[in-house]
């Protein structure tokens, strides 16, 4: 594997692991640039720096709720979504549309399920920002199982979040990324889809 070039600033990573149903590693990726956070995840932070009601394009296309003031100030970029819930967290999808800022969800996405245009998504891992080597790294991580009986190839990914304030819920897609190649998912295999958020100074 490549030695990661050291970058400044905020970074995200993707890595892609496939593995047969013995655990064993069919495909992994490595860790690549992920380049797409989209206008939405900069919405968020609008709000959490000027207190005030934010909306944003939600998976739908349309404007809803995002941050609400009040007390408590409902803030909404949860993303630790249950086991065979496709509605928020790390997702994943059979589109190769170039990204662009101002996608709100992914183009041809595998929501929950046996069928065609299906996946069956593990619970959505968040781990605890920490220092290491010279970075801090918070990673997400998912995994996703092919029941459907047949290969599904992998063309995009991305994270989706919930707000379930006073109002809602809605669904807001934060990141979209085309992979740099796409990965294929045999019958009964699992994929594990790893983002990592990495500052450095």
């Amino acid at each position: 594997m490549k030695k990661e070039k050291k970058s400044h600033g905020v970074q995200l990573l993707i890595r892609c692991v496939v593995r047969d149903p013995d655990g064993k590693i069919i495909t992994d990726t490595g860790r690549k640039p992920a380049r797409s956070f989209v206008i939405q995840f900069l919405e968020f932070v609008y709000g959490m720096i000027d207190p005030s009601n934010v909306s944003a394009t939600d998976l739908a296309g349309a404007e809803t709720l995002f941050y609400k003031t009040g007390t408590p100030v409902f803030a909404l970029l949860q993303i630790e979504a249950v086991v065979n819930d496709s509605d928020y967290g790390v997702v994943v999808g059979t589109g190769d549309t170039a990204a662009t800022n101002t996608d709100y969800k992914l183009e041809t996405q595998l929501t929950e399920g046996v069928g065609l245009g299906n996946i069956t998504h593990g619970a959505q891992v968040v781990g605890t920002a920490a220092v290491v080597g010279a970075n801090v790294d918070l990673v997400l991580t998912r995994a996703f199982t092919n029941n459907t009986g047949s290969t599904i190839t992998v063309k995009e990914a991305g994270i989706y979040t919930e707000y379930s304030g006073v109002t809602g819920p809605f669904y807001h897609c934060i990141v979209r990324d085309v992979l740099p190649g796409s990965v294929d998912v045999p019958d009964k295999c699992s994929l594990t889809v790893i983002y990592t958020v990495r500052t450095t100074v």
